[in-house]
């Protein structure tokens, strides 16, 4: 048959394969469509803040009064305050600061020096909140005790009152932590007071940097005047005998904190007014002026962090550990630093200030990303106002996501396992079915290959593919039965049809002999009837075989002397006229070997084998009958000279219709003698076989019989 006619074949380990492949695609096909569903989300969510952004410019477009309302004063320095969202703490930590760390006012103490410092104001509720990044090669602590208070590294705030008083107020630290806020009197170096401030009132915390240190404060609002002026200097004390090396401050380092005061600038109320109602969850809206001073600002980009909570039992664990997977099968893996998210952003505002309208986005961590729209203001002459900045996340998107893969994957993965589950109880039912048929099949033939019964009583009711194999199989053992029924009784048929014109020939002959006959035909008569006691012969060995079975189930095992029984058997095989030779010897050395057996059936097999030994004896050998106990078996063994067995006979010589005998014999040979021997010997609880010999050469045949315990 050539290749092209021949139908590919699919073993059980492709189909497997295939069908796992089937199951791997349904998870994978359900991400894609949340992948493609997010894409879609996130670009209706682009549009929408883009149209927010232009609707926010049509809104401010010819308000300059609601970005021109602080009084620019050309000795004062404006620092804009920026609103703090979520929990804010104290802690000398920046991360409620990282949304504003792009417009932080930098101050040095002179060109090419290293030392400055940057400051961040912020507000929630009605405190006043102060980030202070000081840059210094080596920060001098000030020791606890010490009467003065300019003797170390140490922050001047001042703020005039609403009576147009000066409050001096002093932080400084003794170690990294909280830090002390003294009252001080105009030498900055006096304390007014006997005890520092409380910090229920106003509280500083400080941490050391790698160069140099980082302050965090809060006051109350009611400490600022109606201009809301302050003053903040920054004294760094770095020789052994703790004199005064230069003061930064934030109108340079050629002024003093008494000469000028700055403004800390509010939020717009009316911008911000404007801007609530456009207030999102997810997003942030910024107005900043014509200077990219903050003036107006709503929302948060990001809400806080919910603390997380360590899971507790199994289920939790394997739910945490199932997020950990989702998180870094979705996640993205290269995003922008707090410091690169500001320079994007600073590039879109600077953009916008050319008149441009600019949008951008960036990941600001390796499960969000932000998008950004800038905008221009103008006024009614088309001069630029200010720049509105819409910042919004994808964290509720890809939550939504997040949260959709987790409930697609425990859906995929509780199908999978109850789809796996099924397969393994059918695949497992189906193999005990097919098991239970396979063992009812072998059960159906005996060990000498006949059939037990007559159908199959397993799967044959079942209405699948394994019922339709049962019934077919079953249909074919009961015409394998039918066969094995005639088979069984043809000899005995035979044997009564073949009689009758046997025996009708016979008298014939005799009668013909009986009235004489010429000379010279008495020699065709003795030939005719030689002829037919053969027949007569073959008939009576097809018949005693078919029959033996039967008759062994009739026959009752009886205490039997197995070893006298040999010897009387032995003596009358060999010839008793005087002069004969013995062709058969017994040997044993045994005194009595007792079995449960027949006598005559004992016999029986011992013709047989002697009737064997004789057909391939070597020319005056001689057989030897040997009889000989092993533990709880006797073994009665016939050896002869001769040619050894063909090695592909042995296995199955004791099968009936076997012979080794070549073609043309004198006899007339069926192959039932060793087969009658198997059958009487597993009768009385024994076994047969064969064995060939080497030097000299021949056949041994054994029979073991399980000896009776007297």
């Amino acid at each position: 048959m050539s290749s092209a006619n021949r139908r590919p074949r699919f073993r059980l380990n492709t189909q497997v394969l295939v069908f796992a492949l089937v199951l791997i695609s349904i998870p994978w096909l359900s991400y894609r469509f949340v992948a493609e569903t997010r894409v879609f989300m996130i670009e209706g969510q682009t549009q929408a803040q883009e149209q927010l952004a232009r609707g926010i410019v049509t809104l401010f477009q010819g308000r300059d009064d609601l970005l021109a309302e602080l009084p620019y004063l050309d000795s004062q320095q404006v620092v804009f305050s920026h609103p703090l969202t979520g929990q804010t703490k104290v802690d000398g930590y920046t991360n409620e600061w990282l949304d504003f760390q792009l417009f932080a006012n930098h101050f040095g103490s002179g060109e090419g020096s290293e030392d400055g410092y940057s400051l961040l104001l912020g507000e929630k509720d009605d405190r006043i909140f102060g980030l202070v990044r000081i840059q210094d090669d080596k920060t001098v602590l000030r020791t606890k005790g010490t009467p003065k208070l300019d003797l170390s590294d140490h922050l001047r705030l001042t703020l005039p009152d609403r009576n147009g008083n000066e409050r001096r107020l002093v932080m400084v630290a003794t170690n990294a932590g909280a830090m002390e806020v003294w009252y001080v009197k105009e030498d900055w170096a006096t304390p007014q007071y006997r005890s520092p401030s409380s910090s229920f009132i106003i509280k500083a915390v400080m941490r050391q940097l790698v160069d140099g240190y980082l302050v965090e404060f809060a006051l109350p609002k009611y400490f600022l005047n109606q201009r809301q002026e302050f003053g903040l200097a920054v004294a760094d004390v770095d020789s052994e005998d703790g004199t005064m090396r230069h003061l930064k401050t934030l109108v340079g380092a050629d002024t003093t904190v008494e000469s000028h005061f700055n403004l800390l600038a509010m939020r717009a109320p009316e911008a911000h007014k404007i801007l609530s109602s456009l207030s999102r969850s997810d997003s942030q809206i910024v107005i900043y002026d014509n200077h990219l001073q903050v003036r107006a600002s709503v929302g948060q980009v990001s809400p806080p962090q919910s603390e997380q909570i360590k899971p507790q039992d199994v289920f939790e664990r394997i739910q945490s550990w199932l997020n950990q997977g989702l998180d870094w099968f979705i996640a993205i893996p290269a995003y922008l630093n707090p410091v690169q998210a500001a320079s994007q952003e600073r590039d879109l505002l600077n953009r916008a200030l050319d008149k441009k309208f600019a949008s951008g986005r960036w990941h600001k961590g390796p499960t969000e990303q932000v998008f950004a729209v800038a905008a221009p203001i103008a006024d009614q002459e088309g001069e630029l106002l200010g720049v509105v900045l819409i910042k919004q996340s994808t964290a509720q998107i890809l939550g939504l996501q997040k949260q959709a893969m987790e409930n697609i994957a425990l859906l995929s993965l509780s199908t999978m396992l109850v789809i796996l589950l099924v397969l393994l109880l059918f695949s497992w039912r189906q193999a005990m079915r097919i098991r239970r048929l396979g063992r009812e099949a072998q059960q159906i033939v005996d060990p000498d290959g006949r059939l037990r019964t007559d159908r199959l009583h397993n799967e044959t009711r079942a209405g699948d593919e394994i019922g339709d194999l049962a019934r077919s199989f079953s249909g074919v053992v009961a015409r394998l039965h039918e066969h094995q029924e005639f088979m069984s009784t043809m000899p005995r048929t035979l044997r009564h049809e073949v009689n009758n014109p046997l025996n009708a020939t016979m008298t014939s002959l005799e009668n013909l002999q009986m009235h004489g006959v010429a000379e010279g035909q008495q020699r065709y008569i003795d030939s005719a009837q030689r002829g037919l006691v053969k027949i007569s012969a073959i008939v009576e060995k097809l018949a005693d075989a078919a029959n033996l079975e039967a008759a062994l189930h009739e026959d009752e095992l009886e205490p039997l002397n197995l070893l006298h029984l040999l010897q009387t058997y032995v003596h009358h095989q060999n010839p008793g006229t005087l002069g004969g030779l013995a062709d058969v010897v017994f040997e044993s050395d045994q005194q009595v070997i007792y079995v449960a057996g027949v006598d005559y059936r004992i016999e029986q097999l011992l013709d047989k084998l002697l009737d064997n030994a004789r057909d391939f004896r070597a020319d005056g050998s001689l057989i030897t009958v040997r009889l000989y106990q092993q533990e709880y078996d006797c073994y009665l063994e016939v050896e002869n000279n001769g040619l050894n067995i063909p090695l592909e006979l042995i296995a199955g010589m004791f099968n009936s219709m076997v012979s080794a005998r070549a073609a043309g014999a004198g006899h007339a040979h069926f192959g039932l003698g060793l087969y009658i021997v198997r059958l009487i010997s597993q009768f009385h609880g024994g076994s047969v076989s064969a064995h060939n010999l080497s030097q000299p050469e021949g056949v041994m045949f054994r029979v073991r019989l399980p000896i009776l315990l007297v």
